[in-house]
């Protein structure tokens, strides 16, 4: 009683299966012949003696019959009779790979019967009280062992490694045996219409089309079976590499062959892209350890105040204490407002497709922070010409203008300036600048004022500054939309001058976009 079928769990392992479909095929292919071959010999010790040598001696036909049986029907069971065979061996595979494989060993069975069969059928037409004896001799020397291998060979080629489709180094070799044994099929087919139709000539022709074409075939095989493993070799030690590389060991890089070629171009690569996922879960790290620190302060202040507040309830100020938790709740709600809006930018490629008028934009803003507690004692002004216009997402370009009249307020003294201009030497950009008369930023921490979670010494104090995203999340948006952001000293009404320590008063903050006509 045949058991019932176990359901295939598809998060198992894949278990590897025996190679039995080679070797089962391979053999039953080559039992076929002898079989067949052995009936000939057997058909020709019933027909008795051979008569005395004379003409009598070379008409006598003692295995004809047998010879056409053999092309039909028994070439149609002998193909059936691998096919089964072939069948039954590749239990387990799924059913588009069995049925691959049954499909190219019935094929290759057909072609190489039916050369044979020809071939003992022309030599039965002129030699055939011979017959019997030299096709079981042929058959054990080589008709047998060709059918066997060849038949095995192409079904461990069909078969692959179980997957759906053959593998790229089985069909290679499987191209490669067929053409060179197609090319020396054709080749001694032009030797025997050349030489002509003698004797010995078309012996030696069925022969060669029969043996020698699928040996040469199966030996073109395993040499460029034997190339291509050479050839791949160094991409199977980068995909064990890469298979070894996780998360926490991205500073390892796969091998990089000696060879400028193809592979050694992969591996250089794939190097490259390892270095950048290590240097963004580098960044990746140190962001979220910089946010962690950067919410833990605010919370441990608001849980400070409430704990004290609750321990003592009597004699405490309820709304000064209500007043700091909820400054210190509007402070952790605008980090987590910049956290999302960096997760946002992170995480998406478009810009957006929107038309903004960069000079309107700039005239809100600063009619806007006129009002403002941040700007409180300073002269802010706004000059920005008509027509500057871009192409991007018009939140994002205000989140960008926005962050910068911020920054300029909290450290100018007394004026800030925002100009919006379109250059005559570089017609398709527009320049944005703010200008503060602060203490400025010196050379050396202009490029490091936009990394995350950067305060410079005069910003460190949370109740001045905010929490060193704000230029990073405004050269974020002006990379996205195609344009730059960089530093300079400020070119105010009354100039820059030297404080003595190497800084310059002022900042100027550039920002340039492509300009949409």
């Amino acid at each position: 009683m045949p058991e019932p079928p176990v359901a295939e769990n598809p998060h198992a392992p894949a278990r590897r299966l025996p190679p039995r479909p080679v070797w089962v095929t391979g053999l039953v292919a080559g039992l076929v012949v002898v079989a067949a071959a052995g009936w000939l010999r057997y058909a020709d010790r019933l027909a008795g003696p051979l008569p005395p040598l004379g003409p009598r001696l070379f008409r006598t036909d003692r295995v004809g019959p047998q010879v056409e049986w053999l092309r039909s029907p028994g070439l149609v069971l002998a193909t059936v009779c691998v096919a089964a065979a072939c069948r039954l061996a590749t239990r387990g595979h799924p059913a588009a790979v069995r049925l691959r494989t049954t499909a190219v060993a019935g094929a290759v069975v057909a072609v190489l019967y039916y050369s044979q069969l020809s071939w003992i059928a022309h030599y039965n037409s002129f030699t055939p009280h011979m017959t019997a004896r030299a096709t079981l001799s042929w058959a054990l020397k080589f008709a047998a062992p060709a059918t066997a291998l060849l038949t095995g060979t192409a079904v461990w080629t069909a078969l692959g490694n179980g997957a759906a489709r053959i593998p790229f180094r089985g069909r290679l070799v499987l191209t490669a045996a067929v053409t060179s044994a197609a090319l020396l099929a054709l080749a001694v087919y032009l030797l025997r219409e050349v030489q002509g139709q003698y004797g010995n000539i078309t012996i030696v022709y069925w022969v060669a089309l029969s043996t020698g074409a699928p040996a040469v075939g199966l030996l073109t095989g395993l040499l460029t079976h034997v190339t291509a493993d050479h050839a791949l070799r160094p991409v199977e030690a980068i995909r064990r590499r890469l298979a070894h590389i996780t998360g926490h060991s991205l500073d390892q890089r796969v091998p990089v062959p000696p060879t400028d070629d193809a592979i050694a171009r992969l591996a250089v690569t794939t190097n490259d892209t390892l270095d950048r996922l290590e240097q963004a879960a580098v960044r990746q790290r140190r962001f979220v350890a910089d946010a962690a620190h950067e919410l833990r302060s605010p919370l441990a202040a608001v849980r400070a105040q409430l704990e004290s507040a609750l321990r003592h309830p009597r004699g405490v100020d309820w709304p000064a204490v209500v007043s700091g938790a909820a400054a210190d709740v509007v402070r952790l709600q605008a980090l987590a407002d910049d956290l999302l809006l960096l997760a946002q930018l992170d995480g998406t490629q478009e810009a957006g497709a929107e038309t903004v008028d960069l000079s309107a934009l700039a005239e809100d803003l600063v009619r806007e922070h006129r009002h403002l507690p941040v700007a409180h004692g300073l002269v802010l002004t706004c000059a920005a010409p008509p027509g500057a216009l871009v192409r991007g997402h018009a939140g994002q370009l205000e989140r960008l203008l926005r962050n910068l009249l911020g920054n300029a307020c909290r450290h100018a003294r007394h004026r800030v300036a925002l100009t919006v201009t379109l250059p005559t030497d570089d017609p398709g950009t527009v320049v944005a600048e703010v200008a503060d008369d602060g203490p400025g930023i010196p050379p050396a921490d202009r490029e490091r004022i936009f990394e995350r979670f950067t305060r410079l010494d005069e910003a460190r104090a949370r109740a001045d500054g905010g929490a060193g995203l704000g230029l990073p999340i405004a050269r974020d948006i002006a990379t996205r939309h195609g344009g730059t952001l960089r530093v300079t000293d400020s070119a105010g009404t009354d100039g820059p001058h030297d404080e003595g320590d190497g800084r310059t008063t002022g900042a100027r903050l550039l920002l340039g976009l492509p300009r949409h006509t």
